[in-house]
């Protein structure tokens, strides 16, 4: 099928080494091309889709987003957190890898580790953007429950030593892995802990994350704690359903009291009241919520898919904002933040790039997206066809005379291509 976009001669007129770098680049992160498949949805296509609808320093409103979801609200609870290959079995760790595919982990240099529970393993996608941009592999650690804490879960006795043990177990792992330079961390802030008599269990959770975190080994250079999510209610998912069945706008209609939804996190009071130079606390909730309300919609995204877990969708289109942070992290450590060749992509075409990653990393280790479920390759050839427009419309504008139209162009065909 000929591709329109495929014009090598948006790379030939870059220069030799920025040529050879960006190739390089691509060809480490990216599979074989999926086969041709669903056509992509086009909610996801636009500018202001998702978290770019409310981005601070870009304001992007699109009017027919309004009475749009995506995924819809039967499929989002089905949808899985993004791709993630199992790399070792054990009793305790069952981590898994993504970003940049490893050939051998370490071998790549620097590692990124998304540590913690449930409530880590959704912030994957956004994750997976940081790991896409920096050219690192990266690894994901989670057990559904367990705290990544040294206070113990309030659990029955059986699950609460089997979360001990896995919290041991990924110390351990930390410290047999000093490719880990960079640490994402996330924990339900709701969960209940067994504290000591007269303390709260906001301060056991406190207490526990700073303990944790002083115990891990001086390799880890950034420890990133990502703020819990707001919560959503029974009673807000039913009103997305009947709202989006009636055809009107529910992300405003089906919002929630940010008192109500938006609750402070312990592990973000833990990371300011350690005042480390290597521990740093991120906040997106600007994304989920206004100063008064949080909404269950946001630019046409569904943001959840039960009542505390995000959907792969929406934390895709946080990835560039949590790309942003982190590498506002870096440049305030003393530390240079290049962009590097995937830096000079915008938003929604860095998330399409993270989105693409994903898929065919996960049709590869499987063998080809014949052996993995549907959904991987409709995913797959939507965010291809984001990525196929956004190149022709660049063409449409003209190469010439503009480097920032040229790189992008140049970096989507090589990509389309790999």
């Amino acid at each position: 099928m000929c591709r329109p976009c495929h014009r090598p001669s948006s790379i030939e007129r870059l220069p030799r080494r920025a040529r050879i770098a960006l190739l390089a680049s691509v060809a480490t992160l990216f599979a074989a091309a999926p086969a041709a498949g669903a056509a992509p949805d086009p909610i996801t296509q636009r500018p202001c889709f998702g978290a770019a609808s409310r981005d601070p320093a870009k304001p992007c409103a699109d009017p027919a987003l309004s009475r749009r979801i995506f995924p819809a609200p039967a499929d989002a609870v089905l949808e899985p957190n993004a791709p993630c290959i199992q790399t070792r079995l054990n009793d305790q760790l069952y981590p898994c890898s993504f970003g940049v595919r490893p050939v051998v982990y370490g071998g790549l240099g620097p590692t990124i580790a998304l540590v913690g529970d449930s409530h880590a393993s959704h912030w994957r996608a956004a994750v997976e953007a940081v790991a896409a941009a920096k050219r690192q592999p990266a690894v994901s650690i989670a057990r559904t429950g367990c705290a990544f804490n040294d206070a113990t879960v309030a659990l029955p006795h059986e699950a609460r030593v089997q979360c001990r043990a896995w919290s041991r177990a990924v110390k351990s792992y930390l410290r047999h892995h000093p490719e880990v330079t960079t640490l994402f961390v996330s924990t339900r802030a709701s969960a209940r802990f067994v504290r000591a008599r007269g303390e709260s269990n906001f301060e056991t959770q406190v207490r526990g994350h700073i303990s944790l975190w002083r115990s891990l080994p001086a390799t880890i250079r950034h420890i990133v704690v990502l703020r819990d999510t707001p919560r959503s209610s029974a009673a807000s998912a039913l009103c997305v359903q009947r709202q989006h069945a009636a055809g009107r706008e529910a992300g405003r209609r089906c919002a929630r009291s940010r008192a109500q939804a938006l609750h402070t996190d312990p592990a973000v009071a833990a990371a300011r009241r350690m005042g480390s130079p290597r521990v740093h606390a991120v906040d997106l909730s600007s994304f989920f919520c206004d100063a008064r309300r949080c909404f269950p919609v946001v630019g046409g995204a569904a943001v959840y898919k039960d009542v505390d877990h995000m959907t792969t969708v929406f934390a895709r289109t946080l990835g560039p904002y949590l790309l942003r942070a982190y590498d506002e992290i870096l440049r305030a450590s003393g530390q240079p933040a290049p962009r590097g060749p995937l830096g000079d992509l915008r938003p929604d075409e860095l998330a399409s790039v993270a989105c693409l990653v994903g898929e065919r990393y996960a049709a590869s280790a499987a063998g080809g997206f014949a052996n993995v479920a549907p959904e991987h390759l409709a995913r797959a050839n939507a965010c291809r066809g984001m990525l196929e427009q956004r190149a022709a419309q660049l063409r449409t504008l003209g190469l010439t005379g503009d480097r920032d139209r040229e790189r992008r162009h140049a970096l989507i065909v090589a990509v389309l291509g790999a």
